[in-house]
């Protein structure tokens, strides 16, 4: 080879060299471009239209809860200065002194802007139970006897006393708040009014933010503080209706609030192995599990998995017990019926929590196994 051939190769390996740099950077520049595109189309769409997370184990966390009616604007965040002023920082001591959550309701449509009196309700979604009486305005939340009210009493208010009733039917609470996020106005109203058209008396209110607007609409029924997400107004007028008759109502369940994560789909998940109409709606009971239930149950998943056609088992669950991702619980039914769920927390996937936030990653509980011990 002459010398002027060798460098003639030696160019040719370069402009190649170079060619593949700019053919690299070129695909990067495409992949930036789509990424701010992608960025762009997330600032424009719906957190509850992006993505199908699963909707068990997402249900807010409530134990004694407070529905209190409130005419005047919610603002973004109705525990605000900017909504309530002063009485902000002595009603966050009463809610937390009582470890009491709170929301806002008020009636579909212009007629919920427009009543002379208010009403608040009481509920203690672990017992089931919820009372209702009279306010004057919020502030009235400052002199009463909360824990006296939970369980149907006016009990040691500074207040004149005031009738105190039981309430005997199911009330659906739906998120309408769309200063919090704009899918709770636009998906939620709708299925408020339509859901008001059914029922004559105080089942349907609209309520301040509820959690996972990303699953609009989202509602919360009372008095078990059920969390329902993505159901069309029919399947809200049925849970509604279903729960009234004394059955669990599956369609769009979240989760029970009472419970953490895990064991909210832990419900659901013996719920859907018995079948909805034979469980009593609020009747499973979640709780630890004992290290005897947990052996049993690893017994049970273990004879399953030697005796299972499926070849992939263990991609299906961690073997480990105490893998860190990995929680077991305890559902007990009215019937005396003991169930083990092992339950593995997963990807999610990409999760859009707010309308014109980016996605991020998410987590999620999953049941594997059900055993009955």
């Amino acid at each position: 080879m002459t010398t002027k051939e060798g460098h003639m190769e030696e160019e040719a390996t370069q402009e190649k060299a170079a060619e593949q740099i700019r053919a690299e950077r070129a695909s990067s520049a495409r992949q930036d471009a789509e990424a701010n595109q992608s960025d762009e189309a997330w600032k424009s769409m719906r957190c509850s239209d992006f993505g199908n997370e699963a909707l068990p184990g997402t249900a807010k966390s409530m134990t004694l809860f407070l529905a209190v009616e409130y005419l005047k604007g919610w603002g973004r965040d109705i525990m605000d200065d900017d909504v309530l002023g002063d009485l902000t920082a002595p009603l966050k001591k009463v809610l937390k002194d009582n470890g009491a959550s709170m929301q806002f309701i008020r009636k579909p449509g212009r007629a919920g802007q427009f009543r002379d009196e208010r009403k608040l309700y009481i509920a203690r979604t672990d017992q089931g139970t919820c009372f209702t009486t009279r306010i004057s305005g919020v502030e009235d939340l400052l002199h009463l006897d909360i824990q006296a009210l939970a369980d149907g009493t006016w009990g040691r208010s500074e207040l004149p006393a005031r009738p105190v009733k039981r309430v005997n039917h199911p009330i659906m609470l739906v998120c309408t708040h769309g200063k919090r996020d704009r899918c709770c106005a636009i998906k939620g109203r709708p299925l408020a009014a339509g859901m008001q058209t059914c029922f004559s008396g105080d089942e349907v209110w609209e309520t301040s933010h509820s959690k996972g607007h990303r699953f609009a609409p989202t509602m919360i029924l009372l008095p078990w503080g059920y969390s329902y997400g993505r159901i069309p107004t029919g399947q809200a007028i049925d849970a509604v209706k279903t729960s009234a008759q004394g059955h669990m109502y599956l369609t769009g369940l979240r989760g029970r609030g009472c419970w953490d994560a895990p064991g909210q789909t832990a419900e659901i998940a013996v719920a859907q192995q018995l079948g909805a109409h034979t469980v009593p709606v609020g009747s499973l009971v979640v709780k630890e599990t004992t290290d005897q239930e947990q052996e049993i149950a690893e017994k049970e998943i273990a004879a399953h998995d030697r005796t299972s056609s499926r070849t992939n088992s263990d991609d299906r669950h961690p073997k480990d017990a105490h893998h860190p991702k990995l929680a077991w619980r305890t559902v007990e039914t009215s019937r005396g019926e003991t169930w083990v769920v092992q339950l593995e927390q997963v990807s999610a996937g990409d999760v859009m929590a707010s309308c014109g936030k980016p996605p991020k990653h998410g987590k999620t509980w999953v049941a594997h196994h059900v055993t009955q011990v």
